[in-house]
């Protein structure tokens, strides 16, 4: 995901904390709106993802 695309994925972020996740799963929303963030901010910057 390039630098636009994390932008507009970070703006998500809060709207899936209202669903009332537990602790875990809040948690790595954090961490994902702190890297979404961080490739927002970066220009030419892209965020991969490993994995399914």
């Amino acid at each position: 995901m390039n630098e636009q695309e994390a932008e507009a994925a970070v703006r998500e972020i809060d709207d899936l904390k209202q669903r009332r996740g537990d602790e875990r799963q809040l948690a790595a929303l954090d961490d994902l709106a702190r890297m979404l963030g961080e490739c927002a901010a970066t220009p030419g910057s892209y965020l991969w993802f490993s994995g399914d």
